[in-house]
C-alpha cells in the first residue's frame, strides 16, 4: 500500500458496557472490534505462534472474562496498537494494516457479508 493510502489512528474508545473497541482513523472512518475477537486474533508469538510452532489460541479455546477484557491500549510507534488485558497479556501487536483488515464495524461487516 502506498505511504499516502495508510492511515492512522487519531483516537482510540473501549466501550467497557459493549465490550467494543473504537479506533477513528484519519480518514474519517469509525472503526470498531469485539474484544473477544480481537484477544482470539491476538497476533503474538505465544498466542498466533510463530516460524513452524503453533500458538496456544484454537477456534476451540476458552477465555474467561479476564482474558477479554481491554483495560487499555498502547501505542507501539506509528504502526500499531497494543492492547493491556485484565490478565495482564500485552504482547500482541496490532498493526494499523491488520486492525483495518479485520475491522468489525457495520460498513465493513456488509461488504464482507457482500463478498460472499
Amino acid at each position: 500500500m502506498p505511504a499516502q493510502e495508510i492511515v492512522n489512528p487519531i483516537g482510540v474508545e473501549l466501550d467497557e458496557t459493549g465490550r467494543r473497541m473504537r479506533i477513528r482513523w484519519d480518514d474519517g472512518h469509525l472503526g470498531e472490534w469485539n474484544w473477544q475477537s480481537l484477544r482470539r486474533a491476538c497476533p503474538c508469538a505465544l498466542c498466533a505462534g510463530e516460524g513452524n510452532l503453533p500458538g496456544v489460541v484454537t477456534l476451540e479455546t476458552y477465555f474467561n472474562p479476564q482474558q477479554t477484557t481491554v483495560e487499555r491500549v498502547k501505542w507501539i510507534g506509528r504502526y500499531a496498537l497494543a492492547p493491556i488485558w485484565a490478565d495482564g497479556h500485552d504482547t500482541g501487536l496490532f498493526t494499523y494494516l491488520k486492525l483495518r483488515a479485520m475491522c468489525e464495524c457495520d460498513e465493513h461487516a456488509a461488504a464482507s457479508s457482500a463478498d460472499r
